[in-house]
């Protein structure tokens, strides 16, 4: 177990592998544990680095509220732990979000950027998902809550054919989610409420891809092409018949997307 102290607040953070280094930020509710199972793939040809913000997995609890500002300020700490000038940086949804703070602040630590299903700004119809989602943690019962926030997380065709399997994650919910997480769920929701980096979006330098999902319901489409039109030079990529969730729904298509733009030299790929 890999922690590191940030302002009195352990950190838990998971290091794999070697070469260019990769780092993931979670989703609202993702934990480095979430990504156990890309973990060999994804640290095949590259350093992987998994972090926990606050108020995430092994990560402690903050005793305030906060922002994004915070969770930035986490990230910048990690890589001067970890003696990094410089990496590549995949964000998930909320991660995405810190990510784009990072990379729009302090350009010189991203040399790669990955958006995946992110949004510039918290919308009123995001803020009021989150406000549903904020009532459901309030409540410390796992079925409220997973009937509240993960469905609509899903493409309805994944969530139908993999109904057993969400009914179990429903079941995990009930058994180890205390009130403590619940609270710490919430907070983190409401970090995300003031985000709005559309005026910052020609700051981010680092090269950038933005990775969209078809039926993705929490950060809608246009939203996500706001970053596309924002950033210098970002690219898009769809993946077809997915929701929110890329990472689980679209594994092969998620990682082939991710890692081949990381890793891809772009500077010796000459056109005729």
């Amino acid at each position: 177990m890999a922690t590191f102290d940030f302002e009195g607040t352990t950190i838990y953070y998971e290091d794999h592998g070697s070469g260019a280094p990769l780092l993931i930020l979670n989703g609202i509710f993702m934990s480095c544990a979430s990504w156990k199972a890309f973990v060999p793939t994804f640290s095949a040809a590259n350093r992987l680095l998994l972090l926990d913000l606050v108020d995430q997995g092994f990560s402690g609890k903050a005793d305030h509220e906060y922002t994004q500002e915070l969770q930035e300020r986490v990230v910048v700490a990690f890589l001067d732990h970890l003696g990094l000038d410089q990496v590549s940086i995949c964000g998930i949804s909320y991660g995405g979000e810190v990510a784009l703070r990072v990379a729009g602040r302090h350009p010189q630590r991203v040399s790669k950027l990955v958006l995946s299903n992110t949004t510039a700004w918290t919308s009123d119809w995001l803020r009021d998902i989150g406000h549903s989602w904020e009532a459901a943690m309030a409540s410390y019962d796992g079925h409220q809550f997973f009937a509240t926030c993960i469905p609509i997380v899903y493409a309805p065709d994944f969530y139908q054919a993999r109904h057993d399997w969400a009914k179990a994650r429903e079941e995990l919910f009930v058994r180890y989610f205390t009130p403590e997480v619940y609270d710490a769920f919430a907070r983190l929701t409401r970090s995300a409420e003031q985000h709005d980096e559309r005026a910052k979006l020609g700051q981010v330098q680092a090269q950038t891809l933005v990775l969209s999902s078809q039926h993705d319901h929490v950060t809608p489409l246009d939203n996500q092409l706001e970053l596309v039109r924002g950033i210098a030079g970002a690219g898009h990529l769809m993946i077809m018949g997915c929701g929110h969730a890329a990472m689980y729904e679209k594994p092969v298509e998620f990682s082939a997307a991710v890692l081949g733009f990381v890793n891809a030299d772009t500077a010796s790929i000459e056109i005729d």
